[in-house]
């Protein structure tokens, strides 16, 4: 069994590859138009995404720890996500079966991520990281479907049909969601297993997380639309907004947050 598992894991990996050698260094709108259509994958993306850390609020987090009923009721919150951003297609039974069906493997994603980070927390990051991917993997089923092919909008409504049928919106937004909701989760999860003598709500308090927001927010800002390489010298200079806040002065930190900035901004200036 452990043999069929890393032989299909192996294969998995060696298709990825193949696919990222195909089109390095194509933007997204040309896979689009090399048959790759990824409209209504980015957008199960973004409400995975919004679902899964900006509606992520304290006390439904909380829950989810303690019981399944927070579990269900968050699996549930994404779902609700999911059609109300594929509004255009509730039309189709088809995209109620799917979204249906990535409410229950959410579902017992999750319960199998929490159950294994209760018997070894020392794994949470590799457990978080993991998760998160087969999260991304099942969403992309929906590339096997022929509605992944059709690109509706709203033509009643000439503003919203733009932002909607527009992609970079879409990545947009899964690139801000990425760089500050997540990554404080991403972070949290990292620091319980690689850094000792934290609160378990390290990085993702309230105060915190507003914080990081603006922080990694700016960083990527700067870094994004430079005009000179010397501008971004100035990125660590944000770090100054910490200087007022006391719980804030935390020089590690800081830099696991410049850190990842750094790396989700540049991924996304590859992607583009």
């Amino acid at each position: 069994m452990g043999g069929g598992l890393f032989q299909s894991l192996f294969d998995l990996k060696l298709c990825f590859s193949t696919f990222f050698r195909k089109h390095a260094g194509l933007p997204w709108a040309l896979l689009i138009s090399n048959g790759v259509n990824m409209f209504l994958f980015l957008k199960l993306v973004l409400a995975h995404l919004i679902a899964d850390f900006i509606l992520q609020f304290e006390e439904l987090y909380q829950l989810k720890v303690r019981s399944f009923l927070g579990q269900l009721f968050h699996v549930l919150i994404q779902g609700l996500v999911a059609l109300i951003l594929l509004f255009p297609y509730l039309n189709e039974p088809v995209i109620w079966a799917f979204v249906a069906g990535l409410v229950v493997v959410h579902l017992i994603q999750d319960l199998i991520k929490y159950s294994l980070t209760r018997k070894i927390p020392a794994h949470t990051f590799a457990y978080f990281m993991i998760d998160q991917a087969c999260h991304i993997l099942a969403t992309a089923a929906i590339l096997f479907f022929p509605i992944s092919r059709e690109v509706r909008g709203f033509p009643d409504l000439p503003f919203l049909d733009t932002l909607y049928r527009n992609n970079i919106w879409t990545i947009g937004l899964i690139f801000f969601i990425t760089l500050t909701f997540a990554g404080s989760y991403i972070l949290n999860a990292f620091s319980k297993s690689y850094l000792k003598g934290h609160a378990p709500r390290y990085l993702i308090s309230s105060p915190e997380m507003v914080h990081a927001i603006v922080e990694r927010s700016l960083v990527g800002g700067i870094l994004l639309f430079s005009v000179s390489p010397w501008m971004t010298l100035l990125a660590p200079c944000v770090g100054i907004l910490r200087l007022p806040f006391k719980p804030l002065r935390d020089l590690k930190g800081f830099l696991m947050s410049m850190i990842y900035a750094v790396i989700v901004t540049l991924l996304f200036k590859m992607a583009l």
